[in-house]
């Protein structure tokens, strides 16, 4: 059960409900989709009123996507639950053939952006300080790089100039690809010289290799994709932290910056230096910390730019509708995202300057 599993139908929750009962080893699973997740599939089970209840995830596969999201995410909440880390679900089972795992349900709520306080980033610092806790560990463990790590500056700007070629590659649909390449072309092409440019001049002031990568022991175990964004607030009042489909290791510059200028979190000026407050304080023994957030913080936010846009690649476009269940309209997405995108843009061009 791969990409073919996109409409949710009659026939569609039979094979989950069959499915999960194999993996479960119970008769009488039944299956309620559930709104979650960007790049998935998830399912609620229940078994003749059991709890704890689990939940079934579908992973998108596609062939010009040679990431293997399961693997990830299945094996990386396996070794953190191993460690005594709580704060995520509990994996439960696993089908690879079928593209899908099973995970203990959390029962509870969406964190909003107005709902976080300082108790909740204080609870996010603590997660990721406990992930920092176990790096002599993990570094035994066959644990990958994190999808899209950013080990050296001049990576970070490789990893943008790769995003901006595929979007220019597009062959225009409408009139929505036509603002995207005038966007492009006018705009974010432009600005990534002049801010590459000032990166190389800021770390020549700093003493930050724009070349080498961080070392081994400066990396960090990172989520990846962090955030209250993809979090629960359980009904005990402990938040959850899920999807660790991009999870490994990272830069710790990166992973501060990720959270901070995340789209989907939209933190007040406030909580952001309560995050960046926190994070340095668990990394204080780098001392260099400091500096490379504030030369990657710009260019991160002009790869968030591009991320924004991936709606307009087709493969990626057909990752969102697989996760969604239902037909979408692309070209009131791809506007959407332009937009967004266009927002960020013109904060980043107007701040990168400012120390954060």
């Amino acid at each position: 059960m791969t990409t073919s599993l996109v409409m949710e139908d009659s026939r569609t929750i039979a094979q989950v409900e069959d499915l999960a009962a194999k993996m479960l080893k119970r008769v009488g699973v039944r299956a309620k989709r559930l709104d979650r997740g960007r790049n998935s599939q998830v399912f609620v089970l229940e078994s003749g009123g059991e709890t704890p209840r689990h939940v079934v995830k579908f992973y998108f596969r596609h062939p010009a996507d040679p990431r293997d999201r399961l693997e990830t995410e299945f094996t990386s909440f396996s070794f953190l639950w191993g460690q005594g880390i709580a704060s995520i679900p509990r994996p439960v089972a696993v089908n690879r053939e079928g593209s899908c795992a099973i995970y203990e349900l959390i029962e509870g709520d969406k964190i909003l952006p107005a709902d976080i306080t300082t108790e909740d980033i204080k609870y996010a610092v603590n997660f990721l300080a406990d992930l920092k806790r176990l790096n002599n560990t993990a570094r035994s463990s066959p644990i990958a790089p994190a999808s899209d790590a950013c080990f050296s500056i001049s990576a970070i700007v490789a990893g943008i100039e790769r995003r901006l070629d595929r979007l220019t590659k597009i062959r225009p649909k409408g009139q929505e690809y036509e603002e995207l390449g005038s966007f492009l072309r006018e705009d974010f092409k432009p600005f990534l010289g002049i801010l590459t440019q000032w990166a190389k001049e800021q770390c020549s002031r700093k003493r930050i290799f724009f070349d080498s990568e961080v070392s081994w022991e400066e990396r960090t175990l990172s989520p990846s994709d962090f955030g209250f964004h993809n979090a629960i607030r359980a009904r005990d009042q402990r938040i959850v932290f899920l999807d660790f489909e991009y999870f490994g290791w990272d830069d710790p510059s990166k992973m501060v910056v990720d959270f901070l200028l995340h789209p989907a979190m939209s933190l007040s000026e406030s909580m952001k230096k309560c995050f960046a407050r926190g994070m340095l304080d668990v990394f204080k023994e780098n001392e260099r910390l400091i500096d490379r957030i504030r030369v990657v913080y710009p260019l991160h936010g002009l790869k968030w730019c591009a991320i924004l846009l991936n709606e307009f690649i087709p493969n990626d476009f057909s990752r969102r509708s697989f996760a969604a269940g239902n037909p979408l309209d692309p070209s009131q997405v791809r506007r959407q995202q332009l937009l967004k995108a266009k927002g960020l843009y013109r904060t980043i061009k107007e701040t990168y300057q400012q120390n954060i």
